[in-house]
């Protein structure tokens, strides 16, 4: 049997679909897999997140435990071993964007994929041909069209939030990547910048900022303010008693697939209670906003790594656990744990933080409280600032550029940069999930559509399904995901 399949998207995830039939076609010798990979040729085999030319913008996992190849951790270190680079303790993901290149080429070479370096506008499913049709717009700006009996969507490079309304405007630069833009046409030394964002893409916007352009008057603030905690200690592991996939699958088997926010809470605490931590006094005590939170997790990182082991864990097993949940329970959840995990499972690297600190303590960098507005200024007649007004409760500031560092827009609100996003929906071959992102069947990973129902030949990866797949954007979790649909449809065909 012979299958046409396109791949759309050429990031994290889509490496993570290659990887998957490279696994498992040998194990079908009567499959035949044709299989197509689109993208732009800057994204392709990196993906927005690795695509940076920066040495400022670094992984926030160590280099010996991330990997193309989730069942091979040591490949990036091997990697770099046979490249004849060093091995640093936190790569760049400039460096790690080469890596991943690499293997990616590699599989495409050993696939005999053929590759289309341009992006998709639109996919269409023709009733009468059972096929999906891919449409095109080629350099020359003619359209063209693909055919494929299957189709992996991880196109994942989703709009930013615009949480104050500044698009268009002089001076707001809405996507911090690449970060070399800055220095082509951006703030320079002398210059009063604002940073929308606490979380790692704003540290690497920051670290740009001070090192390459020579800014050195730097606002920083979020709704929340919270900083991700600072990673731990490498050689303080610890392995979860209660928190562990074996418990999940066995209370949802009991509950007939269903799992709660008791299970959850019940879960937590005995495996809290292993380590002596009192999750609302670690709370109240560690979990702050601002740069309080900064410190109190740099001078305690043997309790804050415990707790980054344990919540890593809790990330791990609500995989399967949080499409078992219904809506209040994963309100609630959100809620009460969500901020923290995510403050937990995403540190900053220990030199991110000592730079941070420093920039604070020399008054080159403060961290904001209580924005509630930007107001865009106009210029002088001599094009001189300031551009913008920050205003809060008894707040008013004054500065040159703003730039906007808030990740990306799970609720999928505005997807008029992604043509094909907007098609998707437009349509309603697509539905956005309640959590955010697409909705699909976590057991089959097939997209949902209110018009179609469930697509048995379309499906969604990575952070496109982030909502409906708990934290679904490390690069184990995705290509473990599409290792597990790749596994079924071959075994079914």
């Amino acid at each position: 049997m012979k299958e046409k399949v396109a791949v759309i998207g050429m990031g994290v995830s889509g490496a993570g679909v290659l990887l998957a039939y490279q696994k498992e076609l040998p194990q079908h010798p009567e499959v035949q897999i044709e299989i197509t990979c689109f993208d732009v040729p800057e994204s392709f085999g990196r993906g927005k997140p690795f695509r940076e030319k920066s040495e400022h913008a670094l992984n926030n996992s160590r280099s010996h435990t991330i990997s193309y190849d989730y069942s091979h951790e040591e490949d990036f270190v091997e990697w770099l071993q046979a490249q004849g680079l060093m091995v640093p303790e936190y790569a760049s993901r400039r460096l790690f964007g080469d890596y991943l290149y690499d293997r990616t080429q590699a599989l495409v070479k050993e696939l005999q994929a053929q590759v289309i370096e341009t992006s998709v506008v639109a996919l269409d499913w023709l009733q009468d041909l059972q096929q999906w049709q891919v449409q095109i717009k080629e350099s020359n700006g003619e359209v063209a069209f693909y055919y494929y009996d299957r189709v992996h969507l991880c196109c994942g490079e989703l709009p930013s939030t615009d949480i104050y309304n500044l698009k268009g405007h002089v001076r707001y630069i809405h996507e911090p990547y690449p970060l070399q833009q800055f220095s082509e046409q951006g703030p320079k030394a002398g210059d009063h910048v604002a940073v929308i964002g606490t979380g790692l893409s704003a540290l690497d916007v920051y670290k740009y900022l001070y090192d390459e352009c020579g800014v050195r008057e730097l606002e920083l603030f979020s709704r929340s303010n919270y900083f991700p905690t600072v990673r731990g200690q490498e050689d303080q592991a610890y392995k979860c008693q209660h928190l562990t996939k074996e418990s999940t699958k066995q209370l949802m088997a009991q509950q007939n697939g269903n799992f709660t926010l008791d299970n959850f809470d019940e879960m937590l605490s005995k495996e809290l209670a292993e380590v002596g931590i009192d999750f609302q006094l670690y709370k109240e005590r560690f979990f702050q906003p601002g740069i309080k939170g900064v410190l109190v997790s740099y001078h305690n990182p043997d309790l804050v790594t415990l707790m980054q082991h344990v919540m890593l864990q809790a990330s791990s097993i609500l995989t399967e656990a949080w499409p078992a949940m219904n809506e209040p329970d994963r309100r609630e959840f959100n809620e009460t744990y969500h901020k923290l995990l995510v403050n937990l499972r995403n540190p900053m690297p220990n030199d991110s933080a000592v730079e941070l600190l420093k920039g604070v303590k020399q008054s080159e960098i403060r961290v904001l409280d209580g924005v509630e507005e930007i107001e865009g200024l106009e210029p002088s007649p001599a094009g001189v600032g300031p551009y913008f007004v920050l205003k809060g409760e008894g707040l008013e500031v004054m500065v040159d550029w703003v730039v906007n560092a808030t990740g990306m827009d799970m609720s999928l609100r505005d997807v008029s940069e992604s043509p094909l996003l907007q098609h998707l929906l437009d349509q309603r071959m697509v539905q956005v999930d309640s959590a955010g992102g697409l909705s699909l069947n976590f057991e089959t990973l097939n997209l949902l559509s209110p018009r179609f129902g469930e697509w048995p030949t379309l499906h969604g990866h990575g952070v496109l399904v982030g909502g409906a797949i708990y934290q679904n954007n490390s690069t184990f979790k995705i290509q473990a995901q599409a290792h597990r649909l790749v596994k079924r449809l071959l075994a079914d065909q």
